[in-house]
């Protein structure tokens, strides 16, 4: 038997190749702990469905208005109505109609007129000092609840205007020693008791008139569509949960959810439009890392299904497979301007149920829309990070710090294939930027030395037993073999019974 003889760099060789494969099959095995694939039948078949029409916007002239007077007159409150408000006297009878008729006009205000047109109340002197010269003039006030009062319309007037009472709200400004009665049609639900009081607040507000007082201390009168709360601290009875108070640090009008809990288990509406785009920007715009640190660390899925009405603002970190991103593009010049929103990214997120089971629909119904692996939830985002791309079809893990917007319904083909009726319902987020998981592929270079030792121990044996192997076959062929072959001394080959062949001979091998 020949020797074997194996070059130690083809020894190193076939270790670098093991080590190779070995990392490639670590690549391979990490790459498949994903969660399980869900169905994409389940996926929103369209994004969301907002309007295209603002019905608040109404009567728009041609051109840009530069002040609200303009447009008071263009809904027929002129300046002789305006200049019937008596100042230096608190708000009473005389000042009722003109307060009314604007009141009812106030819808039909654009909100991004209004943000255009607003200013501070910092330097409120020029104001106090010639108070019929800024008549309409528009502020943003910022401040806290000293009082509220509701005043009731007579009958005839209810009928003209088509509202029956509005609010009078006493607030302390913040930046301004004054003091500022608003009227507005609307205020937080909550307050309706009249109990919660010295709550923060927001409004952009129209000047109607100067009630009293001099430039170190007056009471003016305005006039908003809407009084919004920025909640300071946590109130459950109020609806006002820790999540609400961080979102109202951020400048969440925490108000805007009163109409949005009526609307869950229903589609998009232009009800929803205020609060998602307000919602969006603050979240959107906020640091993610505050936001992960005040959320939770997943979603229950359980208590979004089944009480909706009390997670509106719940933050939470929604993490699952993302299946499809959809960039939607915002085209209302209101939106623009207020918020700096031009689009925005919709994500269907599957989140996995772990040993949940989701059924849709009644027990008694028969066969419905179970999910028992993940379930379908959607987040709309302003920035999509490296990593995750638009589409309809990708498979990317992803971790996104939101804010719970509503339960929506939609139309999904998986829901429609038992009941064209039905429709599917999943919670809504607003998220900050997401996060994508990658699952680390890089080998373990301490493992990869030690096979490759093994390999080279393991080469290294059998060369050693193929050496050995050989070694004893020379000394068997020298020391056996050859002294049946080696003639004795004293005689010729031919007395040794050798015969000459002229050819192999298989007969003895028979």
């Amino acid at each position: 038997m020949r020797l074997l003889r194996i070059p130690i760099a083809a020894v190193l060789i076939i270790a670098l190749l093991a080590t190779t494969q070995l990392s490639w099959a670590q690549d391979t095995s990490s790459v498949g702990k994903t969660a399980q694939t869900p169905s994409s039948n389940t996926q929103p078949v369209e994004s969301l469905p907002w309007a295209d029409q603002q019905d608040h916007i109404g009567d728009l002239p041609a051109r840009r208005l530069v002040h609200a007077r303009e447009f008071l007159n263009l809904l027929s409150i002129d300046e002789s109505q305006l200049a019937s408000f008596a100042d230096g006297e608190p708000l009473g009878p005389q000042d009722e109609e003109t307060v009314r008729r604007i009141l009812y006009r106030m819808p039909r205000f654009a909100l991004n007129d209004l943000h255009r047109w607003a200013e501070t109340t910092k330097d409120l002197e020029p104001l106090i000092n010639s108070p019929e010269e800024h008549r309409a003039d528009t502020f943003l006030l910022r401040g806290r609840t000293t009082n509220i009062e509701r005043v009731e319309l007579l009958a005839e007037a209810v009928e003209r205007l088509e509202f029956d009472h509005y609010f009078r709200v006493g607030v302390d400004l913040d930046d301004s020693p004054h003091h500022a009665v608003v009227c507005c049609r609307r205020i937080p639900l909550a307050w309706a008791s009249g109990e919660i009081l010295g709550e923060p607040i927001v409004a952009t507000a129209l000047f109607m008139k100067l009630c009293g007082g001099d430039t170190k201390h007056a009471e003016l009168a305005f006039a908003a569509p809407h009084v919004g709360w920025l909640p300071s601290q946590q109130n459950d009875s109020a609806g006002i949960t820790s999540d609400m108070v961080t979102l109202a640090q951020l400048g969440m009008d925490a108000s805007l959810f009163d109409e949005v809990r009526s609307l869950n288990r229903k589609p998009i509406t232009q009800a929803d439009r205020e609060c998602f785009y307000q919602l969006l920007s603050v979240v959107g715009h906020a640091d993610p890392k505050t936001i992960r640190e005040h959320a939770r660390p997943n979603v229950d899925l359980a208590p979004l299904l089944q009480e909706p009405t009390k997670q509106h603002g719940r933050l939470m970190v929604v993490r699952g497979t993302a299946r499809r991103a959809m960039n939607i593009r915002v085209d209302d010049e209101d939106i623009k301007e207020r918020f700096g929103i031009d689009h925005y990214y919709q994500i269907d997120v599957f989140i996995p149920l772990g040993n949940q089971v989701v059924r849709l629909g009644k027990q008694d119904e028969g066969e419905s829309p179970t999910f028992t692996n993940t379930y379908p939830t959607t987040v709309c985002v302003l920035r999509l990070p490296p990593g995750l791309p638009e589409g309809t079809d990708i498979r990317e893990e992803v971790s996104i710090p939101a804010a719970c917007f509503k339960l929506w319904a939609y139309r999904s083909r998986f829901v429609s294939e038992f009941d064209q009726k039905q429709l599917q319902v999943s919670p809504m987020f607003i998220g900050a930027e997401p996060q994508v998981i990658k699952f680390s592929s890089a080998p373990n270079p301490y493992f990869g030395f030690a096979v490759a030792g093994f390999f080279v121990a393991a080469l290294a044996i059998t060369w050693f037993a193929l050496w050995r192997s050989g070694k004893n076959d020379s000394k068997f062929t020298r020391d056996v073999l050859a002294r049946r072959r080696e003639a004795p001394s004293d005689r010729s080959l031919n007395d040794a019974g050798i015969e000459e062949q002229a050819e192999p001979d298989f007969t003895k091998w028979d």
